[in-house]
């Protein structure tokens, strides 16, 4: 229990430390979210009568594939830590994998729109339950390559100055930004895993149910 406590004191204060990267990542991650919206909503209406034409021999749970939660744990939970290990190499792979995935939950939108019963609501309602979690997740990944990044860099710099003295001590000086980066990417981890059950299980249902009081 006093492990668990202490983990949560940590990563409380790793998100009150970095808030302002965290609210900049989100902001980010919205921004593109619509501006992908808006650009694949032309594209899409430009074939709508195709797409019309497809979605009225196909029902509706043929547009999200049932997946189970160990599936969307190994993709969402597990590519996150690669790509957080990967972030070494100047925290490419982390912004990278923060577009993509907002520019595909985008991208499916307008596409999704044309063929869910209750049109692009019912896509919006479909990702809050757990685009809650899974969403937050994947802004903090980002958040913590980014962070591990800044934490080779300062302590190269540590390492190389005159006012430190060797490995162990530019290591001393930095690795707070380094211990905060590991607890954002384990709190990331466990929202992919509250996300996972929640997509497979709940989230469709959720939108069928409330889309249809519309």
């Amino acid at each position: 229990m006093n492990k668990i406590t202490n983990f949560k004191d940590l990563v409380i204060e790793s998100l009150k430390d970095n808030k302002k990267l965290i609210i900049a990542t989100y902001l980010i991650f919205i921004i593109i979210f619509i501006g992908a919206w808006i650009f694949s909503a032309d594209k899409v209406n430009s074939i709508a009568p195709t797409v019309q034409n497809v979605s009225s021999a196909a029902t509706p749970t043929t547009l999200v594939p049932e997946t189970s939660p160990i599936d969307f744990i190994i993709h969402n939970a597990g590519y996150g830590i690669i790509q957080y290990i990967l972030s070494v190499f100047f925290a490419i792979p982390s912004i990278a994998s923060l577009v993509y995935t907002s520019i595909n939950l985008a991208a499916l939108g307008p596409l999704l729109a044309l063929r869910l019963p209750h049109g692009a609501i019912q896509y919006i309602i479909y990702l809050i339950p757990h685009g809650i979690f899974e969403i937050t997740g994947t802004v903090i990944q980002c958040d913590a390559g980014i962070l591990l990044f800044i934490f080779i860099v300062q302590f190269v710099r540590a390492w190389i100055s005159k006012e430190t003295n060797g490995f162990s001590d530019a290591f001393d000086k930095t690795k707070k930004v380094l211990i905060q980066s590991i607890a954002l990417i384990v709190f990331a981890t466990i929202l992919m895993i509250i996300a996972a059950p929640i997509e497979s299980y709940f989230s469709v249902p959720f939108s069928e149910f409330v889309a249809g009081l519309f």
